[in-house]
C-alpha cells in the first residue's frame, strides 16, 4: 500500500500541475466526493464535485482569465488534515487587469482533499473588469 499524501505534499502536486490538469492527475489529489466552494458571484462561482469538477474548475477560470498565475504566499497545515494557505490572484480580462490576495481553507481526508473554501478578497473588482464577457464559464470547452 501506497503511503498516504500529507496536505502539504498534495497543494504542492496542484500548484505544479493547475496549469493543463487532467483528471488523471487531478484523481492522486483530491477525492471523489470533494467538493470546493467558491463565490456565487464569480463567473465560476458555485460548488466544483469530484476529480472532474475540479478539472473543470481549473479549466473555467484558464478560460476567464488570460495569464492567470496564483501565487501561494504562506501556507499553514497541521500535516494530517488541514491546510490553508494565502496568497495572490492576477489575471487579465477583456476590460483590465486585476491582481489580488486570496485564502484557501482545506480538509483532506485519506490522503486527498475532500473540501476546499476559496476565498477571493475582491469578487466585485473581478466581475466589474469580467463584465459584457461570458455570463458564465461553467461548460465551455476549451
Amino acid at each position: 500500500m501506497s503511503k498516504l499524501l500529507t496536505p502539504l505534499e498534495i497543494a504542492t502536486g496542484i500548484q505544479e500541475n493547475y496549469i493543463g490538469l487532467t483528471v488523471a492527475t487531478a484523481r492522486r489529489y483530491i477525492a471523489e466526493d470533494c467538493v470546493v466552494h467558491e463565490a456565487t458571484s464569480l463567473p465560476f462561482g458555485g460548488e466544483w464535485r469530484g476529480p472532474e469538477g475540479f478539472v473543470e474548475l481549473m479549466q473555467a477560470i484558464q478560460r476567464t482569465f488570460s495569464n492567470f498565475r496564483f501565487t501561494p504566499a504562506a501556507i499553514v497545515t497541521d500535516h494530517e488534515e488541514q491546510l490553508a494557505f494565502r496568497g495572490r490572484v492576477s489575471g487579465d480580462t477583456p476590460h483590465g487587469r486585476f491582481d489580488i490576495p486570496f485564502v484557501e481553507y482545506w480538509t483532506c481526508r485519506n490522503g486527498k482533499v475532500c473540501e476546499a473554501f476559496a476565498m477571493w478578497f475582491d469578487t466585485k473588482l473581478v466581475m466589474d473588469l469580467y463584465q459584457d464577457t461570458r455570463a458564465d464559464a461553467r461548460g465551455m470547452s476549451l
